[in-house]
This record gives C-alpha cells, sequence and structure tokens, in this order.
C-alpha cells in the first residue's frame, strides 16, 4: 500500500511540475455581414477567410439569411474575407482584419456593383487583395527598417 502511494505521489510532482500540454490554442474570430451594392443582406453566399500572409484560405462559412457570418478558431493574424457566388466567383473583400486572440475582428463585405461581377470581378478583387498585402509589407518595412527584399 504505501507503495502505490508513492507511486502515486510521485506521478503527481511529475506531471504538476510539466507544462499542460493539452492547453487550447489560443484563437480569435471574425464576425461580420455580407451586403449588396444596394445595401440588401447578401444571403446564402460562401464565405472564405484568406490569409493575408500566405495568400491561402484558411476557413470557409455561409452567411445567413440576414447576410451575417461567423467564423472562429482562427490563428491570430491578418485576413480578407471574400464572399462567394453559386457559381465560385469571388463577388467582394473586406478590408484586412486583424485577429487577436480571445478577440472577435468585425467586417462588412459589400458586393462588387453589377458590371464588375464577372470574369472581371476576379481581376479587380485580385489587384485589390494584391495591393493590401503590398500596403502590410511597407508598414513593416518603415516599422522595422528591415528591407522586404531578400536579395538586399
Amino acid at each position: 500500500m504505501r507503495r502505490f502511494i508513492a507511486v502515486v505521489l510521485a506521478s503527481l510532482l511529475v506531471f504538476a511540475s510539466t507544462p499542460l500540454l493539452l492547453a487550447a490554442k489560443a484563437t480569435g474570430t471574425i464576425s461580420g455581414v455580407a451586403k449588396a451594392t444596394a445595401g440588401q443582406p447578401l444571403a446564402g453566399h460562401s464565405v472564405r477567410v484568406r490569409s493575408v500572409r500566405t495568400g491561402d484560405v484558411v476557413a470557409m462559412a455561409r452567411t445567413t439569411a440576414t447576410g451575417s457570418f461567423i467564423v472562429s478558431s482562427l490563428d491570430p493574424g491578418s485576413y480578407v474575407v471574400e464572399i462567394v457566388d453559386t457559381a465560385g466567383r469571388i463577388i467582394g473583400t473586406s478590408a484586412i482584419a486583424t485577429v487577436v486572440e480571445g478577440s472577435t475582428a468585425s467586417v462588412v463585405v459589400t458586393a462588387a456593383s453589377s458590371e464588375l461581377v464577372g470574369g472581371m470581378a476576379g481581376i479587380a478583387i485580385a489587384i485589390i487583395v494584391a495591393a493590401s498585402a503590398a500596403a502590410v509589407v511597407g508598414i513593416v518595412v518603415a516599422t522595422t527598417g528591415d528591407e522586404a527584399s531578400p536579395s538586399k
């Protein structure tokens, strides 16, 4: 019996001195609403969350009847929210949303005008996203003084 108690106490000491490996990962949330240019909600549209750093789509959701959406469990970082129609075309993007652990970033995504929806919408939105990413790099360079180019 004494041996059993000694083993239990020794085990408790070992586990108490090690960090908890199963701790929850610190994440954040993006919530928002998708609207048409006239202000009506975009219900039932796909929502894609794209990392500004990597360009990868990291999460997806759908808008509700009121055009709202919530995407949780996002790593801290900068993201752009894209609204996609049933044909798979990007019809609107948000400004860059910064996710901080334990917080919710809010965005409003307004669809492009009807003249842009189609072949040119994807190109126009890609230019907007690229310009936003370039602005982030410019801010980092200005703040740190380090050049962004690996060739220098």
